[in-house]
């Protein structure tokens, strides 16, 4: 998604009025279901529409919410059993690498977040820890994102240098984070199992 697409659809949203962020906040809840829309464009929208500090608000809050919510169904449709034959063993996961594997796969931008919720609704991480771990992995996808967004408008307007580098920075990130999420999700791994056979 280019930058004038996100204008363009920014502009249409806004012309809800106030339920504009009852839009982006629905949209965002369900694509933590199903994501048939990139978070990164709604976080851009986000950005765009209220800015970057109450963009990041409805955001991260959406995001946060929309996953508590997805939890707690996949977990309600019992779909654990229905994946038994696949993942025999996923109840012995220890709960500190789904923790990390959540926070981890939220920062790799072609992991969608319902993969995370649906991994974690399988195994036995409680729910405040999902939260928390849930939290902490949306956070900085859903500040950069917001920031894109929120600097969309002015860089159509006057090109500058410290946008373009944000972005740059940005994108940057997440090639790395992509780029090593493996090698991360490895080293968890093997630590948390060490500390388990010890």
């Amino acid at each position: 998604m280019e930058f004038t697409d996100i204008a363009i659809i920014s502009e249409y949203i806004q012309g809800f009025g106030p339920y504009a962020v009852l839009l982006l906040f629905a949209l965002i809840v369900i694509q933590c279901h199903v994501p048939f829309f990139p978070f990164a464009a709604v976080s851009a929208i986000c950005g765009f529409i209220f800015g970057f500090k109450w963009g990041v608000v409805v955001s991260w809050t959406s995001v946060v919410i929309g996953s508590t919510i997805a939890f707690y169904l996949y977990r309600y449709l019992n779909f654990d059993k229905f994946i038994e034959k696949t993942i025999k063993n996923k109840r012995h996961i220890p709960e500190e690498f789904i923790f990390g594997f959540i926070v981890v796969a939220h920062n790799i931008p072609v992991i969608p977040i319902a993969v995370a919720n649906i991994v974690a609704s399988l195994s036995k991480i409680s729910t405040p820890k999902f939260i928390v771990a849930t939290a902490l992995g949306l956070l900085i996808p859903s500040v950069s994102f917001v920031a894109f967004g929120s600097g969309v408008e002015s860089f159509l307007a006057k090109p500058s240098y410290w946008t373009l580098l944000l972005i740059i920075v940005i994108l940057l990130l997440f090639y790395l984070l992509n780029k090593y999420s493996y090698d991360i999700l490895e080293l968890m791994r093997r630590n948390v199992f060490k500390k388990r056979n010890k």
